[in-house]
C-alpha cells in the first residue's frame, strides 16, 4: 500500500510540475519589412549622327532596362540588359537585336559623376554569348560618356 501512494505522490507531482508549453509572442504592431525602392535612371549620349540611350531601373545591387546604339553608318542595335553593379562598374549582359538576329553580349559602364562612360576589353565566345576575357582589365576611356538626363 505504501509503494502505491508513494507512486500515486510521484505522478501527481510530475503532473502538477509540468508547465504548459509557452505560446509564440505576437506583436501588437509587426515591424513591416524593409523593401529596398527601385530607381530609374536614364542616360543619353548625342552627338553629331550617334546616339546611345540607357533606360535603367536600379535596386540595390540589381541593374535591368533597355539599351539602344545608333551609331552613324553602322546597325541600330536595340535591346534590354540585366545585370549587377560591383561598386561604381556595372557588368550586364545585353541582349540586342542587329539586322533581324538575337544576340547577347557581354556590357561594362563606369557610373562616374552622374554619368556613364563605357568599358572595353578582350573579350570570347563563352555559351553562345560575347564576355570580356577579365573584366579586371576593361578599359573605361571612351569619349561616349552617357550623361544623366531626366527620365519620360
Amino acid at each position: 500500500m505504501r509503494n502505491k501512494i508513494l507512486l500515486a505522490s510521484v505522478v501527481l507531482s510530475v503532473l502538477f510540475s509540468c508547465k504548459k508549453a509557452e505560446e509564440p509572442v505576437v506583436e501588437d504592431n509587426p515591424k513591416p519589412e524593409v523593401q529596398e525602392v527601385a530607381t530609374k535612371e536614364c542616360y543619353e549620349y548625342v552627338q553629331g549622327n550617334d546616339t546611345i540611350q540607357a533606360n535603367l531601373l536600379v535596386q540595390s545591387q540589381t541593374v535591368s532596362g533597355d539599351l539602344v546604339y545608333k551609331i552613324f553608318e553602322k546597325d541600330k542595335n536595340v535591346g534590354t540588359i540585366v545585370g549587377t553593379l560591383k561598386g561604381d562598374t556595372l557588368i550586364a549582359d545585353y541582349t540586342f537585336n542587329s539586322e533581324g538576329k538575337e544576340s547577347v553580349r557581354q556590357v561594362a559602364f563606369l557610373r562616374k559623376n552622374k554619368s556613364l562612360v563605357e568599358g572595353y576589353g578582350d573579350s570570347e565566345e563563352k555559351e553562345g554569348k560575347m564576355v570580356f576575357k577579365d573584366s579586371k582589365t576593361l578599359n573605361f576611356s571612351s569619349n561616349m560618356i552617357l550623361n544623366e538626363i531626366p527620365c519620360k
